[in-house]
């Protein structure tokens, strides 16, 4: 009987970190949704990792570096980026996010109106959860 308690206990206590940690995801890709609309470069630069890489949805492979560079640019300026049906899961030392985002704005000077699906991959890094690669597929536009 104790030791069936204390395994309830012990996966009580399992449950309730897995909640604490995609809680703790779910606030930061929220945050990188947001840092992105207002690009907030210091507030990227703090989410992505160092040696994160990125693939757009036409294919494109992208270093950390080519993001930022891009995000700063003033032909490129995304106004609304709205993450949807997202399930985020712990998989040991990470956490993979999918999901739908609408993003609206301008990339290269020209508007766009896509709807995207997402792979995220986060990683506690230096004692923050950074995005440690990105994949996207283009479903609209």
């Amino acid at each position: 009987m104790v030791l069936l308690l204390l395994l309830a206990f012990g996966q009580t206590i399992h449950a309730n970190g897995t909640k604490i940690v995609l809680a703790e995801v779910e606030a930061v890709s929220k945050a990188y949704d947001f840092a992105i609309t207002q690009r907030d470069l210091p507030a990227l630069e703090s989410i992505l990792a160092k040696a994160a890489v990125f693939t757009t949805a036409t294919g494109r492979v992208m270093e950390r570096a080519a993001v930022l560079e891009m995000l700063a640019k003033p032909d490129t300026h995304y106004e609304s980026v709205e993450s949807q049906d997202v399930v985020r899961r712990l998989a040991g030392n990470v956490v993979v996010e999918t999901g739908l985002v609408k993003v609206r704005g301008k990339r290269k000077g020209l508007p766009i109106d896509e709807v995207q699906r997402y792979t995220d991959v986060w990683q506690k890094l230096d004692g923050r959860w950074q995005l440690i690669t990105e994949h996207t597929s283009l479903l609209e536009k």
